[in-house]
């Protein structure tokens, strides 16, 4: 389109099917996800700001991505990565002011790149003005806004979301000044917030009012899974099929073009209730990431078809978010017992390499060993229906650091060069300590500018696949066919367009069916029609 054609509002593009005053723009969107405080520092502190993020849109923009989420930027003490957050309505001083939040939404909308902001509902911090008051008096309204329980409740020891973690055994903590019990599903710092009350209700849609008026597209509802969940108290549970209707109705009314994206890590039969009625317009793919990880460690592309089939079935008009690893533990909690043992067995075979007794604490890129399975695992994210997430970093591999505590292994600053600070600061304090200077995934190995210099880098393989998944619409079904392939091999069917992969490290037969089909993107064929190991291919079918 002409430049003098274009909407003066980037946000107010339409793509196939879309509409200035709906949502559906987020299922063509490609969303990079970036911690701020990781990212570019501007002011030498050692730490990512606003300002920073703001210097590396271009970054952005070269790379394909169109949608920026950013994880809680709101003030905090960053006990939790900065989910125990003490004010909604502002931002980190170490990341910047509310006029920096300003320019990053005039910056980025000029773009074509829209803002998605982690809605953090499922608890604040002790710290938080709220909580304080609710401590302070048992009249206040605010004590409505947390669970509370004048004796221990019976399931004081049930394990927490982060169990063998220092301020997470249990979910029940005794605060003196309340002469109460309060309920915290994660840390003993972080109460958990009851959505049953309708004034705390209200403060949620002021949350969003706020944000909307600043320049937010779209929120990831953190933790929306537990959000409704029975927590065994009477009259404490909420409807969630309400709230949500009551959520989805104040946008219509609001901002209808606002996007959610609901974290819930739920069975897919559970699921319906989350997207009926477009109460949330997309769900990250938890199942199908972690039948990922069991189809690599196994090289069957089995698990992985078959997860995908479950949430067709479950959700016939179902819209996915789908990663290989964000920002946590990588949770494995949708395999039994045996199957996560032998995923463990393959990307986490020591002890300190696993976390919470489910999960993983490694990073995407050492955990795939060598480029040609980082490839073809990068390529086939974009492959699974729904659409992608990318977190900064994986768009170049870097690594992981595990003689940090806990899930901060994968929270590392962004590598920009090789210089040192690694083009992200020009300090060695705060979050700029924490950069991978040696290695195979230090800043002298991995990093955007020597990428940038080398069209057969990651990098330049990442932008190739989100041109094509851009060029071609129908690569996003919700619903895909899967065809009949070598056991080892993923392919699917997208009207035109189809992809193999080949999960294991031998050549193994391509699908027939995509035989005559023209090459778009990734390896030749070898042997008269070998996928070679660990090899991909898209083409255009006859």
């Amino acid at each position: 389109m002409p430049d003098e054609e274009r909407s003066e509002d980037p946000r107010q593009e339409q793509g196939p099917g879309d509409s200035p005053d709906s949502p559906d723009w987020i299922h063509r969107a490609v969303i990079y996800g970036v911690d701020v405080l990781r990212f570019q520092d501007s002011d030498g502190d050692g730490n990512g700001d606003l300002k920073g993020l703001v210097a590396r849109l271009d970054h952005v923009e070269r790379l394909g991505a169109d949608c920026l989420w950013l994880l809680p930027f709101y003030p905090s003490e960053r006990r939790d990565n900065g989910y125990d957050v003490t004010n909604h309505l502002g931002v980190d001083p170490r990341i910047g002011e509310l006029d920096d939040f300003r320019l990053l939404a005039e910056e980025a909308h000029a773009r074509g790149i829209r803002l998605l902001l982690d809605l953090v509902l499922h608890h604040t911090s002790n710290r938080h003005p709220w909580f304080q008051a609710a401590e302070s008096d048992p009249r206040s309204r605010f004590r409505d806004y947390y669970i509370w329980s004048e004796t221990e409740p019976p399931d004081s020891v049930s394990a927490s979301a982060f169990p063998n973690e220092r301020g997470a055994d249990g979910i029940w903590t005794r605060s003196e000044r309340a002469r109460a019990f309060y309920r915290h599903k994660f840390y003993d710092f972080e109460p958990d917030l009851r959505i049953a009350s309708d004034a705390l209700w209200e403060e949620v849609k002021g949350i969003l009012d706020f944000w909307i008026a600043l320049g937010a597209d779209g929120f990831r509802i953190d933790a929306a899974g537990e959000l409704f969940a029975d927590i065994g108290l009477p009259g404490d549970q909420a409807d969630a099929g309400r709230r949500l209707d009551d959520l989805r109705g104040y946008l219509r009314h609001r901002a209808p073009s606002v996007a959610l994206l609901g974290e819930v890590d739920l069975a897919p039969e559970q699921l319906p209730t989350y997207f009926d009625r477009g109460r949330i317009d997309q769900l990250l793919a938890f199942l199908p990431n972690n039948a990922l990880m069991l189809s690599l460690a196994t090289e069957d592309a089995a698990p992985l078809c078959a997860a995908v089939a479950r949430h067709d079935d479950a959700v016939r008009h179902g819209a996915w978010r789908q990663f290989l690893r964000n920002l946590d533990e990588l949770n494995l909690s949708h395999l039994s017992d045996e199957q996560r043992q032998g995923v463990f067995d393959v990307f986490a075979p020591q002890e300190d390499e696993r976390i919470y007794g489910r999960g993983i604490r490694r990073g995407w890129a050492p955990m795939m060993e060598h480029d040609r399975r980082k490839r073809m695992t990068i390529s086939l994210l974009f492959a699974l229906p729904g659409a992608p997430l990318l977190v900064a970093g994986q768009e170049i591999g870097t690594g992981d650091d595990l003689a940090l505590p806990g899930r901060a292994s994968v929270r590392l600053p962004m590598q920009w060069s090789a210089e040192d600070g690694g083009g992200f600061s020009t300090s060695q304090e705060g979050e700029a300590a924490h950069l991978v200077t040696e290695g195979p995934f230090g800043i002298r190995s991995v990093n955007v500018a020597d990428q940038e210099a080398d069209p057969g880098s990651l990098l330049h393989l990442v932008r190739a696949l989100i041109r094509l998944w851009r060029e071609h619409p129908e690569i996003a079904s919700p619903r895909t066919d899967r065809l009949d392939a070598d056991p080892a091999i993923a392919a699917f069917r997208y009207g035109s367009i189809a992809a193999a992969h080949n999960l294991a490290a031998d050549p193994r037969p391509l699908p027939e069916a995509m035989a005559a089909g023209q090459l778009l993107l990734g390896d030749e064929t070898v042997d008269g029609g070998l996928l070679p190991g660990h090899g991909f291919r898209w083409v255009l079918l006859p």
